[in-house]
């Protein structure tokens, strides 16, 4: 009886990647000497590094005809666990299984020899993967004219610049017919003209039912493109899910330090949350990005229209609008001159706007320890092009010479801009 064939292209099950680190060039050689002696001699063993593990119990499954993303700081592991997915790097432990043909594009020229032609190159790594010298002549007219390099391909590769390195190591990762897509960062070095003809190549794979796996740094990539991220940190898959909310979540922490780890909020020993009569308040709870000091807590925020008084949840038109952006204060201590702000945000996490009632010359009054306050801010908001919008609101001390963060929320309050339909006029 045959087997299905596996829904799964890649799957890394446990995988961990030691690097041995040494404070001394003496250690490596006590390191690759003494254990043999010791176990000779019968004696404990001893190591004479500091171990590293760059990765560590990583697991992941890939379905085929994903486009996964993969994201996380510099020295998260990402590069590393793209290595060994392609075989290039051995792991330390557990095992990478993978069904298809997989080409990549890791580091800028890797795989390449810098003494051959670019012609010579392609043929080469046509070898390392197993396709016939027959394929790679029908096919290396299409590498050529996507590399767009002209007669630099006959010249060796040590005089091309970075931007012809990668041109000719894509076009190849890309005509070669592969199952698995592997590419990692290598596209930056292109200029944009270059990288938008390889993002639309690589939805021309994406529509062939093609799985592909990329590191990038650009959130705007990883929101349009792809189907799932992942998110690398220290070494382990730290979050794992959909694009819109995960990569929010990485940039609030890369551009803001906000642990996201939905603890709950810290509040003033005082009585239970007491919402104003008015409709539309949203409570601030453990699912919000917070980050707060010294006791200080906005426990919830209302946006509206004036002079409506309309919850801003969706606008149908273009024009500038009257807002009033209020928030619920709960303080374990004084502050005597509240700096109170809000900033809004586009779908990539760019700050469009940002107001604070000190720019506006808007006096708020004193807020006394224990008591709630209601702070309100109101301004003329200017005309934002069609999209969704997030607002994060923080309150800070602005005390000349001070103005330390007391107690911010990212991602506040959500709405949405439209274009208004104009009523269809007959000829």
């Amino acid at each position: 009886m045959s087997s299905s064939p596996s829904p799964i292209a890649i799957s890394v099950q446990n995988v961990a990647k030691l690097y041995p680190l040494y404070d001394k060039p003496r250690q490596r050689l006590l390191q690759f000497l003494m254990p043999r002696l010791r176990a000779f001699l019968k004696l404990p063993h001893k190591e004479y590094f500091r171990p590293f593990w760059a990765l560590r119990d990583l697991r992941l499954d890939v379905p085929k005809g994903q486009t996964l993303g993969i994201i996380g700081q510099n020295g998260a592991g990402k590069s590393t666990l793209l290595q060994i997915i392609c075989g290039t790097l051995a792991p330390s432990q557990g095992r990478v299984d993978v069904d298809g043909r997989i080409t990549a594009l890791l580091e800028l020229g890797s795989g390449f020899n810098p003494e051959f032609t670019g012609r010579e190159n392609v043929y080469m790594y046509g070898m390392i993967l197993g396709i016939p010298q027959e394929e790679i002549d029908r096919r290396f007219a299409d590498i050529l004219a996507f590399a767009d390099i002209g007669a630099f391909v006959d010249q060796p590769i040590k005089t091309y610049s970075s931007g012809m390195v990668v041109r000719l190591a894509f076009s190849i990762a890309v005509n070669v017919d592969p199952d698995i897509l592997v590419v990692d960062e290598a596209l930056s070095v292109g200029d944009i003209r270059f990288q938008n003809k390889c993002i639309r190549r690589m939805e021309e794979l994406k529509r062939l039912g093609k799985t592909i796996l990329f590191v990038t740094h650009s959130p705007g990539i990883v929101e349009a493109f792809c189907d799932r991220v992942v998110w690398i940190r220290d070494g382990h898959v730290f979050k794992d899910g959909d694009p819109s909310i995960v990569v929010r979540q990485y940039i609030n922490f890369m551009s803001h330090g906000v642990e996201d780890q939905h603890k709950a909020i810290p509040s003033p020993e005082t009585a239970a949350l007491r919402l104003p009569p008015e409709a539309g308040w949203h409570p601030v709870t453990s699912s919000h990005n917070v980050r707060n000091r010294n006791g200080v807590v906005i426990e919830a925020v209302r946006m509206t229209l004036s002079p409506e008084n309309s919850l801003l949840e969706r606008l149908n038109d273009l024009s500038p609008h009257d807002v009033v952006m209020e928030a619920i204060v709960l303080a374990g201590h004084d502050i005597p001159v509240p700096l109170f702000g809000f900033c809004i945000h586009n779908e990539l996490n760019e700050p469009v706007l940002h107001f604070n009632n000190s720019a506006a010359g808007i006096k708020i009054p004193p807020i006394r320890a224990g008591v709630r306050h209601k702070v309100t801010y109101a301004l003329k908001m200017p005309p934002l092009r069609e999209g969704q919008y997030l607002v994060s609101v923080g309150l800070d001390d602005g005390v000349p010479g001070a103005n330390s963060l007391l107690c911010h929320v990212y991602d506040a309050w959500l709405f949405s801009v439209s274009r208004p339909h104009l009523p269809y006029k007959q000829a």
